[in-house]
């Protein structure tokens, strides 16, 4: 009686088993590269808790995608990440014109600079009080190496 009752419990563990081998390794076969840095997140919403980041052109292990958002693996890393960031071909990174960083927003920034004339170079934000002019996209942390900000030129 009682290996009347195991039986089918055993072939529907061993065809679920089966099944998730399957899906795992076509899952480990998709891989998708990121187009930007990117954040990864603990749930699929933009405000989501950052978990990491990743950058640009970084190949990723793909597992699902819906409403915008994919599910992701990369080394120690496993969230989620929009879409839209992602490919399915690896893209070179960005070229850079020269010195910078990339700020809190993933955006790459150019360093602050001196002009040969000190007056502000097209795209500069603040002058520091150091006498560089700086081209920081968000007041936090702008001049901060470089004594401070002297003056907003915007």
């Amino acid at each position: 009686m009682r290996r009347a009752r195991l039986l089918p419990f055993l072939a529907f563990a061993l065809a679920t088993s089966v099944a998730r081998a399957q899906d795992t390794a076509s899952l480990r076969d998709t891989l998708a590269y990121t187009t930007a840095i990117v954040t990864v997140r603990a749930k699929p919403f933009a405000d989501a808790q950052g978990l990491g980041r990743v950058d640009a052109a970084v190949s990723v292990r793909l597992y699902t995608c819906a409403a915008g958002w994919c599910t992701v693996a990369t080394g120690r890393l496993t969230g989620y990440v929009l879409q839209e960031y992602l490919s399915a071909q690896p893209t070179p990174p960005p070229q850079r014109p020269g010195p910078g960083y990339v700020n809190s927003r993933g955006e790459w920034v150019p360093s602050p600079a001196r002009t040969p004339n000190d007056s502000p170079p097209p795209g500069a934000s603040a002058r520091c009080r150091d006498g560089t002019y700086s081209f920081s996209r968000s007041r936090s942390g702008t001049c901060s190496h470089h004594g401070g900000v002297a003056a907003w030129l915007h």
